[in-house]
């Protein structure tokens, strides 16, 4: 007798066969589809405009797998008079791919890519869909995706320039924190002198804090956008003003707090706009006392005392410790450092909230105004995914760079899709879904029965032998299992 043993079939290698046999009836489905869609397009055609000149066949990388379809390219003489090559099929149902990667595979690889490798990419999306894909076509996809973003940012800016953005939502008060990550470049975009690396600007704007839910006493931001990019302060600045603009009414905000940790081009975004009110972020000047004063009763009141706007209280005990260093030069320069640190950055170091000079508006319903500092979180997750001894293109961290922005603001899949696709028409969409509703009921006609049978050797007098193999037998139904 042949022992089941010799032939085992796991759940999850049953689960998987099934998967891709769906995947393949699905593929075979698009395609009979987009063929029967391209033909009845043919015959409905301004003949006299659109001139068939054959049949081109092209393969789409999908979710399914590869789909080979044949579809008509038609000869049109545009409006400069110039002939033209176009396919029907493609301008209806809004057909773009990138490098033959269809809209759906690519959306799944933009929200990978954020937090992992190409590499890392490629294997899980050959492992979740029926499409195997290599970390060269991700970086594809990620460079198009990138350079989409990138110029549709660039339409944003010319748009606001000529006053043609204006946002309907109102608030009074606006949040924003700035602050850069250094990467290494490599190739051309490494500078010939200096260390070789150049600051990711990262940017994000809010409304205030909410409970993460009823009765919690952790906050979560409310409305976050992010910007990103290997771009000066000022394209910086434009490409953010721009993202407010579509969504603001800027006219009613009254404040705008800007949270950055010191540096230059953050303090001059702040000189750029006169609604803007800077300030030091906490927590970078938490980190600069804690990493300087080694005494750490001292270093808890001159915390305090900065908090409170007493600048000069902090300095002075800071004189008074590098009086008790006992000529520790490396504990003298450390105090030194903070000392600079302070005086440079003195006019804001007192907190929003404690600033006499501003009349804040009460906060809606539901939000409250709370210690700015989410910045650090994402500057993290910039880091950890593109730091730790990677090094980078310029441009391809600029185009990396501003996915990683779209998944840290609202609704990215609806902005990625819009980046890689548009809508179809209603009268497509009812033909589309009709199709797929008929074929699914024609399959489940042509499914064949599933057999069923009783344990071997019922009915029969049992032996020793016959009983041990029911019992081997005794499987446990689909219903009943999980993963392992």
């Amino acid at each position: 007798m042949t022992s089941v043993h010799e032939k085992e079939v796991s759940f999850k290698d049953l689960e998987r066969s099934m998967y891709e046999i769906g995947c393949e009836i699905a593929a075979e489905l698009l395609k009979r589809y987009l063929e029967k869609l391209d033909k009845e397009l043919s015959n409905i055609r301004d003949k006299e405009l659109y001139r068939h000149k054959g049949i081109r066949k092209t393969s789409i990388k999908t979710l399914m797998g590869e789909v080979d379809i044949s579809r008509r390219i038609y000869q049109v003489e545009n409006e400069e008079g110039l002939l033209e090559h176009r396919y029907l099929l493609d301008e209806t149902i809004r057909m773009k791919v990138i490098g033959n990667i269809s809209a759906n595979l690519a959306e799944r690889i933009a929200q990978e890519i954020a937090k992992t490798s190409f590499r890392s990419v490629a294997e899980s999306i050959s492992q979740l869909t029926n499409q195997p894909i290599s970390h060269t076509g991700v970086w594809n996809v990620v460079q198009e995706i990138g350079q989409r973003q990138k110029e549709s940012e660039k339409n944003l800016v010319t748009a606001h320039k000529s006053e043609q953005l204006q946002g309907n939502r109102e608030v009074k008060l606006l949040f924003e924190e700035a602050d850069g990550v250094w990467i290494s470049l490599q190739g051309k975009s490494r500078p010939k002198s200096g260390h070789g690396k150049k600051e990711l600007k990262i940017g994000c704007t809010y409304e205030g804090w909410q409970p993460r839910y009823s009765g919690s006493t952790e906050y979560r931001t409310v409305n976050k956008h992010s910007v990103a990019g290997m771009m000066n302060s000022q394209d910086f600045h434009t490409v953010k003003e721009a993202k407010l603009a579509q969504t603001y009414n800027l006219d009613e905000i009254q404040y705008r707090i800007l949270n950055g940790d010191g540096a230059s081009w953050i303090k001059q975004l702040h000189d750029i706009d006169d609604t803007l009110h800077y300030q030091l972020d906490p927590y970078h000047l938490s980190r600069a006392v804690t990493r300087n004063v080694s005494n750490k009763q001292a270093a808890f009141h001159i915390r305090n005392w900065l908090k409170t706007g007493q600048t000069t209280k902090a300095l002075q005990k800071i004189h008074a410790l590098k009086y008790e260093c006992d000529g520790l030069t490396s504990q003298i320069k450390k105090l030194e450092t903070l000392e600079k640190y302070i005086q440079n950055q003195e006019a804001y170091i007192v907190p929003y909230q404690n600033r006499p000079e501003l009349t804040l508006p009460a906060a809606p319903d539901g939000i409250s105004y709370r210690s700015l500092g989410t910045m650090e979180s994402q500057v993290a997750g910039y880091a950890a995914r593109m730091k730790g001894g990677r090094s980078w293109s310029e441009q391809g961290a600029d185009h990396l760079a501003k996915i990683i922005a779209l998944k840290n603001s609202p609704d990215f899949l609806q902005k990625i899709s819009q980046l890689l696709n548009g809508q179809l028409s209603l009268r497509m969409s009812e033909q589309t879904t009709a199709y797929v509703h008929q074929t699914s009921r024609t399959i489940k006609q042509h499914l064949p029965a599933v057999r069923q049978g009783g344990r071997p050797f019922e009915g029969q007098r049992i032996t020793n032998g016959r009983k041990a193999i029911q019992q081997y037998l005794d499987l446990k139904s689909f219903t009943d299992l999980i993963y392992r």
